[in-house]
């Protein structure tokens, strides 16, 4: 909603098709709004001529460029449910101590109008904001899933891995050597590729063990200290 108060006073105000109220607030001729719009100008007379009771393709497009929901350019009546006209109706009657009950009721309803519309507009952007954060939640469960996932599926290798270079690992300190996890990878991917599946790309093969390797390495070396 615009945050202009002295609008929104003057349409709570007005009583008339609310099209010409828009287009008059704005100081507009029907031939600029014409040419705004790309609506023909005959069409646009006839609409302000009229008492707008549904949502056209012509009042999307006017609502869109004045930036106001379609809803506040129909008639009060196509609005508010007919029943509910009638109670405001009955409740303006009973406390007639205006003159002009019949302006006062439709000053009102504009002002119900204008209320549910904003509060339409504030539940849809409550609405997709609330869509956004689940699917935010879901995109992020469903990557967690998919990183357990993987983790169950490469966890019997690493374990093997660990378990070949622990072995090598203990073999090098008796001989008072430094076993580099480059090293090992290197005689690894010699001699032992061939004979177990390694669940990664070939491609990364030498990459992806480097890593498990060095963390390897640093927990060996912990358990030295």
């Amino acid at each position: 909603m615009p945050k202009n108060h002295g609008l929104w006073e003057e349409y709570i105000l007005n009583t008339g098709n609310k099209i010409a109220f828009f287009r008059k607030f704005k100081k507009m001729s029907l031939e600029t709004l014409a040419a705004k719009t790309k609506i023909p100008l005959k069409t646009l007379e006839a609409i302000e001529n009229s008492s707008l009771e549904l949502i056209t393709p012509e009042i999307s497009k006017l609502a869109a460029y004045f930036k106001v929901e379609p809803e506040l350019l129909l008639s009060a009546n196509s609005v508010i449910e007919i029943d509910k006209l009638r109670l405001l109706d009955f409740i303006l009657r009973k406390f007639n101590q205006m003159q002009d009950t019949k302006s006062l009721q439709s000053q009102i309803t504009n002002w119900i109008i204008l209320t549910i519309t904003n509060e339409i507009r504030h539940w849809r952007d409550s609405r997709k904001e609330s869509v956004e954060v689940l699917c935010k939640i879901n995109r992020s469960q469903e990557a967690q899933k998919r990183a357990q996932s993987r983790d169950k599926k490469y966890a019997p290798f690493r374990e093997y891995f660990k378990k070949i270079q622990k072995q090598r690992f203990n073999k090098y300190m008796k001989l008072g050597k430094k076993l580099t996890a480059n090293g090992f990878v290197l005689w690894f991917l010699g001699t032992k590729a061939a004979k177990i599946s390694i669940p990664y790309r070939q491609s990364n093969w030498q990459s992806k063990l480097n890593q498990l390797a060095q963390a390897n390495n640093r927990e060996f070396k912990k358990a030295l200290e």
